[in-house]
């Protein structure tokens, strides 16, 4: 070693009680401390050597120990310090992973600074005289320096278990040491210093007591230190275990969700079928049934699959451009279509403030939607549902987010006050009734809450019993740099140049109306609350000689059958036959399609209203002729053909791919199919396709891979739609990033499989 310590022990007398001595014996306790910490680390590390705790630990070690004996000009210790620093540095960077050289490297390290400390404590206490003075650190920082530049380990030897050996070395300092320092102190201050001897002999016992009471308190300290270790090696297994336990169970639920969706893909594909067929009005109200059942199973589903993936840290939110008002109204149109015997007004209204284009998780969003509104609707008997979205008040930062607020309230049960707080917590419901009465999992508010905190979002509730509930959650987006276009700009018919009339009581509906006027570019709507109001306005237009409405939409919840009465008069007068009928109705009845149609409506629109659906009504409507009286609904808007698309099925699904060949036929495509990958990739060098569906797990070839071997050796770029049983959300990204071009959810509803051919044949 370069540095001497008996130096400073003959410089004790002019130091005043033994300053140099000291700074060493402080050096070496400090030091040995530190190692005890880094052996214990080092312990953790064998099981669990990805542990950052554990690594910063034994970082922190080496480079405290290497501050000091810089500092103290001890400079093989600083050798071995300062390359064990950059070592696990890198480590802690993960630029070099915690392995077994690693491993072995840092106990070596560890001993030999142990060696070198008992080296120095040697020469301290025996005034600089070695019994064994040697110990040669070369092979040891040149194996650290080589290791750091992952470069072969040659020179070091290998075992297999450093960190086993090193558990057996006994690191605990001996302080025993310390009283022959005191001697040696006491020796050479008493024969020069001009200190009085009682005060000095006072001072040796007063630091002997302290050296006492320090070796008793560092005792038990490294007791506890062993305490710890051991509780902290037996928590890192426990949580190893749990980890493993709640990947398995992961896992398992995705496998069953799979298998389960598959069935439910054939149970409703089936049942889309005979939907198609020649049945009564009651028969179709029946398979809707089963279709919205189906559809609530599955939401069942995904709800239990998405606890799981919470429970085992494995969710993950997206960050796209999406467009907030067409989520709220994809929703809503869901929603409306539950509402089958239940005597409830839907309603939704955004804020003009509240910009449309979005970045973040829309699929998330819209099951939080959906969460909210379902509970609202299954605890609602009677009365209103509704959701508000409103920009929060201040609520834009520097980064140019914008905080918006939803509120999703109903005129429902309510929930008694000693509840309300648990309901955010996984399985649990407003009483221990509600699971025999309402049904549910219990999941959805838990799964809302998740959703809505990881969005960097917060969420609240208010109930009073028997009058309602109401929910309310803030969260921050930033704003979309991709325009936003309104449905009006897209079609030549100068909508502006007519005049549009409401007969309504419901305020809600009127305001709805009169914001969809604005949002499409129509003049504002005419609203009246009776039917009184309108035959007297009809008639002053009449006599007036000014210009009748070109559209009348007529609220079919008005009192008794005013609003079928208004449609009789209307279409008695033949002064009044241009005019068009629209019957606004929260009935998703067949049979009240057919009422409205014998009663003179020319078309129908489900509440709330939807801009995108009156949009089109009022298209349709003012392109006929007046002659040209044919019922309009929703459900037939938009209808582009399919006819004459090639389709490749790739499916190994027998029933799978039996209900999309109907599927795709009875749309006008021509199908051909193939049962895996390899297959799929023989059909497109033989011809040309305009779409392909690929399922994902095949035989032979399965869906991801078959689509790279496409688009890299085939250099296809024919539209290719995933078909997945799988959660959409945890797909999707391998989905894009093999090469696809969107994905379709198994179980599927055969208009958005028709979506979705569309859309890619537009690409």
């Amino acid at each position: 070693m370069t540095s001497d310590p008996k130096e400073f022990v003959a410089k004790i007398p002019q130091l005043n009680l033994s300053e140099g001595t000291e700074m060493l014996i402080d050096f070496s306790r400090e030091a040995q401390r530190h190692l005890i910490s880094a052996r214990n680390a080092l312990l953790i590390l064998e099981t669990a050597p990805t542990d950052k705790e554990s690594i910063e630990s034994v970082f922190k070690t080496f480079h405290t120990i290497k501050g000091l004996a810089d500092f103290l000009k001890l400079t093989d210790i600083f050798h071995i310090t300062s390359k064990m620093e950059f070592m696990m540095d890198l480590v802690r960077k993960d630029a070099l992973p915690f392995g077994q050289d690693v491993a072995m490297l840092t106990g070596d390290a560890i001993k030999g600074l142990q060696k070198l400390l008992e080296l120095l404590d040697e020469q301290i206490s025996n005034e600089g005289k070695l019994q064994n003075p040697y110990y040669d650190v070369g092979p040891l920082v040149d194996a650290i320096q080589r290791l750091s530049e992952k470069k072969p380990l040659n020179a070091v030897p290998s075992r297999p278990s450093a960190v086993k050996a090193l558990a057996a070395i006994n690191f605990e300092p001996d302080l025993s040491v310390h009283q022959e320092i005191i001697d040696i102190v006491a020796k050479n201050s008493e024969a020069t210093l001009s200190v009085p001897g009682d005060l000095l002999k006072k001072l040796i016992a007063d630091f002997k007591d302290v050296s006492r009471e320090l070796k008793e308190a560092q005792g038990k300290l490294q007791e506890r230190q062993r305490e710890l270790v051991k509780e902290r090696e037996l928590a890192i297994r426990l949580t190893h275990q749990a980890q493993g336990e709640a990947r398995g169970k992961s896992e398992y639920l995705a496998n069953v969700s799979h298998e389960i969706r598959t069935l439910i893909n054939a149970i409703m594909g089936f049942t889309y079928l005979l939907r198609e067929s020649p049945l009564t009005a009651k028969q179709q109200d029946h398979l809707g049934t089963i279709i919205m059942s189906g559809k609530m199973l599955l939401e069942i589903v995904n709800d239990i699959l998405d606890f799981s993936k919470v429970e085992a840290g494995k969710l993950k939110l997206e960050k796209i451009d999406f467009d907030l008002e067409h989520i709220i109204e994809e929703v809503f149109k869901i929603t409306r279509s539950r509402l089958v015997n239940k005597p409830i007004q839907l309603y939704f209204a955004v804020a003009d403030d509240v910009p449309r284009g979005l970045v973040g998780d829309p699929t998330r969003l819209k099951q939080i939607f959906m969460n909210l509104l379902d509970n609202a609707i299954k605890f609602t008997d009677g009365g209103e549902v509704g959701m508000t979205v409103n920009r929060e008040a201040g609520g834009h930062s520097k980064d140019d987010h914008v905080v918006i607020r939803f509120v999703v309230e109903d005129t429902g049960v309510g929930i008694p006050a000693n509840r309300q707080q648990a309901l955010f917590q996984s399985f649990v419901q407003a009483s221990d009734s509600t699971t025999r009465i309402y049904g549910g999992t219990g999941l959805g508010l838990a799964l809302c809450k998740t959703f809505v905190e990881k969005m960097g979002g917060h969420i609240r509730m208010e109930s009073v019993l028997g009058k309602g509930t109401t929910f309310i959650f803030t969260i921050p987006f930033p704003q979309s740099q991709q325009p936003s276009v309104s449905p009006a700009v897209l079609h030549d018919l100068k909508l502006d140049q007519h005049e549009f009339l409401l007969v309504s009581d419901n305020e809600r509906t009127g305001t709805a109306l009169l914001a969809t006027a604005t949002r499409i570019r129509i003049k504002p709507v005419i609203v009246l609350q009776t039917v009184k109001q309108a035959s007297e306005f009809l008639l002053k237009r009449e006599e007036d000689g000014g210009q009748q409405p070109a559209v009348i939409f007529i609220d079919t919840t008005l009192p008794g059958k005013e609003a079928f009465m208004l449609a009789y008069k209307i279409r008695e007068r033949e002064k009044y036959q241009h005019i068009r009928l629209v019957a606004l109705t929260p009935d998703p009845k067949i049979e009240a399609a057919a009422e409205f149609q014998e009663a003179g409506f020319d078309a129908s629109l489900m509440k709330p209203v939807i801009k995108t659906e009156v949009f089109d009504i009022l298209v349709m409507l003012l392109s006929q002729k007046p002659t040209d009286r044919r019922m309009i609904r929703p459900d037939v808007l938009n209808k582009i053909s399919c006819e004459g698309t090639r389709v490749l099925v790739v499916e190994d699904s027998v029933p799978n791919r039996e209900l999309l060949k109907i599927h795709l036929e009875a749309l006008g495509c021509a199908v051909d199919y193939a049962v895996n990958g390899q297959e799929a990739i023989d059909f497109l060098k033989k011809g040309e396709y305009d779409i392909c569906l690929m399922d994902l797990q095949m035989p032979v070839i399965g869906g991801l891979e078959a689509t790279q071997m496409i688009r890299k050796e085939l250099k296809n770029n024919v539209p290719i739609i995933a078909l997945t049983a799988a959660e959409i959300q945890e797909e999707r990204e391998k989905c894009l990033a093999s090469g696809m071009n969107d994905y379709l959810p198994k179980p599927f509803d055969p208009d958005e499989l028709k979506e979705k051919i569309i859309k890619c044949m537009k690409m």
